[in-house]
């Protein structure tokens, strides 16, 4: 009952509840072990030698760690965490039940009491340290987002326990018996470390590379040297130095101002123990209850700046009231954050660094860094504060001095948090910074000539298609030679190649070519570059071969004679172009007479070009042509015209393979016409499925603001493999040339919509499983039926996922989201895990509450119980509903699938109204099917 309840209440998943538990039982000894031993030895040290020997201890204290931190980097190259953390047990377990021996002699000195004074404040820094070393080994990131709240509740709690026994114990039995028992449950940790260690630390894996950890030989790095040289480390542990400084500050202006107003030492005792006793409570609170939300609310690095933020405002409110009650707020804000969401925050920030590293670095941290701050904070309360006689709103004002410093430093964690995640993704799925690995502009060269020289014809010809008008002189002389090679393809794209060199090249040799060829494309290409690129007289050209005696040097003529006279109506008379197409038109139609496929796909080029509203019908004609080769051409014709008539049946001719990409070229030459006509035409009459899925990569050649009103209609689409073809040219728009703006808010709606397809869909496809196991009389079709469907509802989630990544590239940045997505698709856990993180910190609140779990759910197959998940079960609540869900809003291929269920079932009742709607589907197979179904 009661591990149901934590399951509940703090979301421990299956196998977590026994190692959680011993873990907070962990640290809840070694703290009420400090509450033990730490007012004990305080008090003995203030009793002999005073009040003022104090600031002395601090910077001892800062000494001492340095050369026990040096000694301790040392033995980290020699042994594991396991036994250096079972050692220091057993140290200062013996060490502790000696001064109890010395307590019970009577032999005190002030050598030994700043001995155990030092002693005891390492072992709060050492011993802690080394929990939350062992607690980054144990969880990955997303364990440790979800249960270092409820573990640090232990911490807290440790707190309240040992500060009550240490006043029961000592009152009633004397300081021996609370120094002795605090060496006792001291030696209880040990058992836990090596059960720990047993169960679950021997798997742990590199949460850097995804492997599992193994001896390596490598140069050892001091612990100093290691912070420095990363960014991560330098930021957190300077941020954890300026957080010890600033809190010894805000205890101190609080115990003062509290002893200017109350005199009395019975109440100021009194007026001490009621507010840190209620410091700790509202701290366990706020770490059971409130912790892990904000954690997964907020992320990690935000909710490090609640309480910078918090004393801020608490230091504002004393400079305009400079009351004792503002105090008590503002160390109760100190007192209650630090050990619930900022201490979760400031261990969960170390997580993405690697094994090794962490447990030197985060040692130095605990144990160097804070006890230098201490000393800090002491240097600045004897020779600033107390040297000055400064009055508490100055130490208010040194405070807000390193609040400020503070909050930086945490905006330049969170950047190398971020990195830090990034890189490990990085590292783990083999990508490389691509500057390390440059072609040399010598060998690219060598690459290009050897193709031009040696290659295959088609090879030939898409690297020239590629290069355009990036051509180098050292390509010049090879494109010159295709000029002589035995494919005529490659001759007229070597000559369209050759139209981007800036001197008249190879003219003599083109020109030959018109009589000597007798390929059409060739000879036209030949009479283009002489009209349009060189000083050749267009008249001797035109004059020449117009009425030429081979045909095809005639068609090619008229071609080139059509395209120059688009802008100029003086070489249409002149050379009578309208009356010369009108007759050509007449040959054409002549049945007597036969023309090649390539007479007439020239002659509807040039029937383009004219752009003549009485030519079109024969255009028109041709679009419906079953020769691929002439409805390629025809395809060009229409995009030549710029007649806005063609629009529509270039639009249908997408879904044929063979003309696909002409189609798009020719309706690049419509521009904004070609959104406007779908958006008005699609609400009339929509379009086929067949044609729709291949409007996003058409719009998207057209590259305006008036192509991104299309996709956002595409993009809500009911059919996810359009939404993907969809996101990905917003994706193209937005980031490549052209960079189209795109609505943030509107993507933002877009994806919800797909969290809730996502959802909707993975409900559909467990209630179907579900009702399918526990059905055992379904025959051998409908089982068969039944796993088609789900198989095709797994690819329609998939499909979805790459949606969601595609849209949050709009929204965040494309290749924060292709890290992210490659990451998730890695087969190391660690590496899923790392990624899940790295997501989670830069999602927005909305989203991530949205996204994650089914994010957490489709890569590492986790999914949460949440109100969005039950909302929709609520809906689909059974398979009959699922199964009408699907006939009423699924793609084809979907509701194919399911009629193909609903046919086998012996009771179709539930059906017949969602069968009766789909017999008039526009799609032929599924109307037919549901007519045969209701039969």
């Amino acid at each position: 009952m009661l591990k149901n309840f934590f399951q509940k209440t703090f979301h421990i998943r299956d196998g977590e509840f026994k190692i959680s538990m011993f873990m907070q039982l962990y640290i809840f000894i070694v703290i009420t072990v400090l509450l033990l031993v730490k007012p004990t030895i305080n008090a003995l040290f203030l009793s002999d030698l005073g009040a003022e020997e104090l600031p002395k201890a601090y910077l001892l204290v800062a000494f001492t760690a340095v050369i026990t931190s040096y000694f301790y980097d040392k033995s980290l190259q020699f042994f594991n965490i396991k036994r250096i953390a079972i050692a220091s047990l057993l140290f200062f377990s013996a060490c502790f039940f000696f001064l109890a021996y010395l307590l019970y002699a009577g032999i005190t000195s002030d050598l030994i009491l700043y001995g155990y004074y030092l002693s005891v404040s390492i072992f709060g820094v050492l011993v802690t340290s080394q929990f939350w070393i062992i607690a980054n080994m144990i969880y990955n990131a997303r364990e440790a987002k979800r249960l270092f709240g409820l573990i640090g509740a232990g911490a807290i709690f440790g707190g309240i326990v040992g500060g009550y026994l240490t006043t029961i114990l000592s009152q009633s039995f004397g300081s021996i018996y609370v120094i002795l028992l605090a060496s006792v449950l001291l030696l209880f940790c040990i058992p836990i470390v090596m059960w720990v260690w047993s169960h679950r630390l021997h798997k742990t894996t590199d949460i850097d590379t995804g492997k599992s950890h193994k001896p390596k030989v490598h140069k050892h790095t001091s612990a100093l040297k290691l912070i420095t040289s990363s960014k991560h480390l330098t930021y957190l542990a300077l941020s954890i130095g300026v957080s010890v400084i600033m809190a010894k500050l805000v205890d101190y202006q609080f115990s003062d101002f509290a002893q200017l107003k109350i005199s009395d030492p019975d109440e100021l005792a009194s007026f001490f123990g009621f507010w840190f006793s209620t410091f700790n409570v509202l701290s366990l609170v706020i770490q059971l209850f409130l912790t892990n939300r904000l954690l997964a609310w907020l992320g990690v690095t935000s909710n490090l700046l609640l309480l910078p933020l918090g004393i801020a405002a608490g230091c504002l409110l004393f400079l305009i009231y400079p009351e004792l009650w503002v105090l008590i707020i503002l160390k109760g804000m100190d007192g209650s954050f630090k050990q619930s969401i900022n201490k979760a925050a400031v261990e969960l920030s170390i997580m993405p660094i690697s094994y090794e590293d962490k447990k030197q670095a985060k040692s130095f941290i605990d144990v160097v860094v804070d006890s230098i701050a201490t000393g800090v904070a002491g240097f600045l309360l004897i020779f600033v504060v107390k040297g000055l006689d400064l009055h508490s709103h100055y130490i208010t004002v040194i405070i807000l001095f390193f609040l400020f410093v503070w909050i930086i430093l945490i905006y330049q964690l969170k950047g190398a948090y971020f990195d830090t995640f990034k890189r490990n993704i990085l590292n783990a799925i083999g990508n490389h910074d691509i500057d390390d690995v440059r072609t040399s502009k010598k060998a690219l060269h060598d690459s290009v000539i050897k193709t031009l020289n040696k290659g295959a014809d088609q090879e030939i010809i898409a690297l020239l298609d590629s290069l355009g008008d990036t051509i180098v002189d050292v390509h010049k002389p090879h494109i010159i030679k295709l000029l002589d090679h035995p494919s005529n393809e490659v001759k007229a794209a070597a000559i369209k190649e050759i139209y981007f060199f800036k001197h008249e090249a190879a003219t003599e040799k083109i020109a030959s070519l018109i009589e000597t060829n007798d390929d059409p494309e060739v000879v036209y290409e030949a009479m283009e570059y002489l009209l349009l690129h060189t000083h050749v007289d267009e008249n001797k050209i035109f004059g020449k071969y117009l009425n030429h005696s081979m045909p095809y040097i005639a068609d090619a003529a008229l071609l080139c004679l059509a395209e120059l006279a688009i802008d100029n109506s003086t070489l249409v008379k002149k050379y009578g172009l309208l009356e010369r197409l009108e007759e050509r038109i007449l040959q054409i139609q002549d049945p007597n007479i036969s023309h090649s496929q390539e007479e007439i796909a020239e002659f509807l080029l040039t029937l383009g070009y004219a752009r003549n509203p009485k030519f079109y019908d024969f255009i028109a004609g041709y679009l419906k042509n079953e020769n691929d080769y002439i409805l390629r051409r025809a395809v060009k014709a229409a995009g030549f015209s710029h007649n806005t008539e063609f629009i529509g049946p270039l639009l249908n001719l997408l879904q044929v393979d063979e003309v696909r990409y002409s189609v798009i070229e020719a309706l690049r030459n419509f521009g904004n016409q070609v959104p406007k006509y779908i958006l008005d035409r699609d609400i009339v009459a929509p379009f086929d499925v067949k044609v729709r899925k291949f409007f996003p990569i058409a719009v998207a050649s057209l590259r305006t603001e008036e192509s991104l009103k299309v996709l956002i209609r595409l993009g809500l689409s009911s059919d996810p493999f359009l939404r993907l073809e969809t996101a990905k040219t917003m994706v193209d728009l937005h980031f490549k040339q052209g960079r189209i703006n795109v609505n943030k808010d509107r993507v933002n709606e877009f994806t919800l919509k797909e969290c809730d397809f996502y959802l909707e869909h993975l409900v559909i496809a467990n209630t179907i499983i579900e009702a399918h196991l526990q059905s055992k009389m379904d025959d051998t079709e409908l089982q068969i039926s039944k796993e088609s469907l789900v198989a095709l509802l797994r690819k329609e989630l998939d499909c979805s996922m790459n949606v969601i990544f595609e849209l949050l590239a709009l929204i965040l940045n494309e290749d924060d989201m292709e890290i992210a997505y490659f990451g998730l698709k890695d087969e190391s856990e660690s590496v899923k895990v790392n990624s899940i993180e790295f997501l989670d910190n830069i999602l927005n609140v909305r989203l991530k509450s949205e996204l994650m779990p089914i994010i957490e759910h489709h890569f590492v197959q986790e999914l949460e119980e949440f109100s969005a998940l039950d909302e929709v079960r609520e809906v689909l609540s059974d398979a009959n509903t699922c199964l009408i869900k699907l006939l009423k809003d699924g793609t084809v291929e979907v509701k194919l699938a399911t009629l193909n269920v609903v046919a086998q079932l012996d009771d179709i009742s539930a059906y017949k109204n969602a069968l009766k709607q789909l017999t008039r589907h526009s799609e032929a197979l599924i109307s037919d099917k549901a007519l045969e179904i209701l039969k």
